[in-house]
């Protein structure tokens, strides 16, 4: 009878474990992230850009930045082209999974809002505004209103479905064109960025909350683990 207690303890556990090694696979199918270092230059402006969220005050007070807090602030703002899925989230709401295969950490503040989340849920994913964060990334779920802050784990299934890749670069223009067959311009802002970059690198499309309101999203290099500001044409 100790023995089946035993088990059946020990079963339960590797349920609650398991679902956590979904997303420690870091090869299986899923695109590296940050496979080229970036250049100086673009090293300076991505500074230059946190300067600038700091002059625009992208927290509340002190107290709360050095908490690890952050109010959901965001504006109920929808765009289709940077919307995502959520596909899975692990059991310890450390990470979930969006619909083109991407895996996001998840700051351990804001695993308990995670958990309550659901499948299919509709994401945004955005610049993380909050000083002294070690979290470059916010999702925002459209249908709860919360947001948690990430980093960029694990790139798309490598040639999935839901995957984009660069397909064409304008450098003189500051175009870029996807294999969705959708057409971006870069911020001007963002050129020393943009300009590492290189075709096939894979990207994922989120939502611009800073700075340059001309353009309303951001896309995400995979390959260079930055990103840029960009206006859909």
């Amino acid at each position: 009878m100790n023995r089946l207690r035993q088990l059946g303890r020990s079963l339960l556990l590797l349920v609650f474990i398991f679902p956590a090694f979904l997303f420690s696979d870091e090869t299986g199918g899923h695109l590296p992230v940050g496979t080229r270092p970036m250049s100086a230059e673009a090293a300076s402006q991505i500074q230059n850009r946190k300067d600038e969220i700091k002059k625009e005050g992208g927290y509340t007070s002190t107290k709360e930045a050095r908490s690890g807090f952050f109010f959901d602030r965001y504006p109920p703002v929808y765009y289709s082209s940077s919307v995502h899925w959520l596909a899975a989230v692990s059991a310890f709401g450390d990470s979930i999974e969006c619909e083109d295969g991407s895996v996001w950490k998840i700051n351990s503040y804001d695993s308990y809002k995670a958990l309550n989340w659901r499948a299919s849920d509709p994401l945004l994913i955005t610049q993380n505004t909050r000083w002294f964060s070690s979290y470059a990334y916010r999702i925002i779920n459209r249908n709860t209103g919360s947001s948690i802050e990430t980093n960029l784990f694990l790139g798309p299934i490598k040639n999935g479905e839901h995957t984009r890749y660069i397909i064409a670069v304008d450098p003189i223009h500051g175009d870029i064109f996807l294999n969705d067959n959708t057409h971006w311009t870069i911020s001007g802002y963002d050129y020393y960025i943009f300009r590492d970059w290189a075709l096939n690198d894979a990207v994922i499309i989120g939502y611009n909350s800073g700075w340059d309101s001309s353009c309303e999203s951001i896309l995400i290099n995979v390959n260079m683990n930055n990103f840029v500001r960009v206006k859909q044409f």
